[in-house]
């Protein structure tokens, strides 16, 4: 499992936890452990995760350990407010691999993401998460445009049009 800035997860007692935010050396504590493991993400009111979600200073089996991905309910920029005025809408636009599809809220160039999924052709709908839609993309004219991008090109037109 791969444990990411604002991802939302279960830990080994089953209690949630997040979103987790990026280390501030000098501003969360600790650093590091007895064990050694540098701290890549902190919740505030939890403490200090590494870069696998394990909890610094929790030894082995501790069931602060991040398990698994906390399911339902996490929106993807769900750490942006919604904006006053902003218009909601599910937008879709043809890749080549087939649709990708999200729901959208706009506010003026402002596009903020609260689900987003892949329907592949021939295939069922792939859900998409928050370092899906940044890092997972097509090229386009040369470049590559991540799926975030798109869903924010073709959000912005369609409250244009």
């Amino acid at each position: 499992m791969l444990v990411s800035t604002g991802g939302v997860y279960r830990t080994r007692s089953g209690k949630q936890v997040g979103p987790l935010r990026p280390f501030r050396d000098g501003k969360d504590e600790p650093t590091r452990d007895i064990i050694g493991r540098s701290a890549w993400f902190y919740v505030d009111g939890v403490g200090a995760f590494d870069k696998h979600g394990e909890y610094l200073t929790g030894g082995s089996e501790c069931p602060n350990d991040i398990v698994a991905e906390w399911e339902g309910g996490g929106e993807i920029d769900r750490y942006i407010p919604v904006a006053e005025g902003a218009r909601e809408l599910t937008v879709g636009t043809a890749i080549p691999i087939g649709t990708l599809l999200a729901e959208v809220s706009v506010s003026g160039g402002q596009v903020r993401l609260s689900k987003a999924w892949l329907e592949a052709a021939g295939g069922p709908p792939i859900a998409l998460d928050g370092q899906g839609v940044d890092t997972l993309g097509v090229f386009h004219s040369g470049r590559w445009r991540t799926f975030r991008s798109i869903i924010a090109a073709a959000a912005v037109a369609e409250v244009a049009s």
